[in-house]
């Protein structure tokens, strides 16, 4: 299995973009399934979340279909808050988000910002591949250029951390 970020074929003057990363994890898969698809969580190894709250749906469970979350972003991207929700779910296999940006007052932009997908494959010896596919849709009003979010080696430290916590090697 190769360790190479993925490469887009599609090019930056497009208005979506796509960024996929994955890891191979030393637990099963329906651990790193649940423990990925808990809202808490996503800040423990999202390099974009500083928080989470959730909004509809339990906290400290894997998140449901039709759950809602709003997450926070670090500072320093100087983005808006997303409101995602869950619209896509098979245990152990997948899970799908779709989020919107929340304005200064509470209002969300009128489409679809994001989507994320996870999904989680049992390699059949007690490792599971995560994979981690996430599509945004660039506003005509964003500067030209990649954004953070887009960016594969931003991420994989994040799969990196996502994988000590499951394997206990945290710090």
């Amino acid at each position: 299995m190769t360790t190479a970020l993925y490469v887009p074929q599609i090019p930056d003057s497009l208005n979506i973009r796509f960024v996929e990363n994955r890891i191979v994890v030393n637990r099963p898969v329906q651990e790193v399934y649940d423990w990925a698809t808990t809202w808490p969580n996503l800040p423990k190894w999202l390099p974009m979340a500083s928080g989470t709250e959730v909004r509809r749906g339990t906290a400290d469970v894997p998140a449901e279909l039709g759950d809602v979350l709003l997450e926070t972003i670090v500072p320093d991207l100087n983005e808006k808050p997303k409101l995602y929700s869950v619209v896509a779910r098979v245990p152990g296999k997948l899970w799908t988000v779709a989020g919107r940006d929340v304005l200064d007052d509470g209002t969300l932009v009128p489409s679809l910002y994001a989507i994320a997908t996870f999904t989680t494959f049992d390699l059949g010896d007690g490792t599971t591949l995560f994979c981690r596919l996430f599509e945004r849709l660039v506003p005509p009003t964003e500067p030209a250029g990649a954004h953070p979010v887009e960016d594969p080696a931003r991420i994989q430290p994040g799969l990196e951390l996502l994988k000590a916590h499951l394997e206990g090697t945290a710090e």
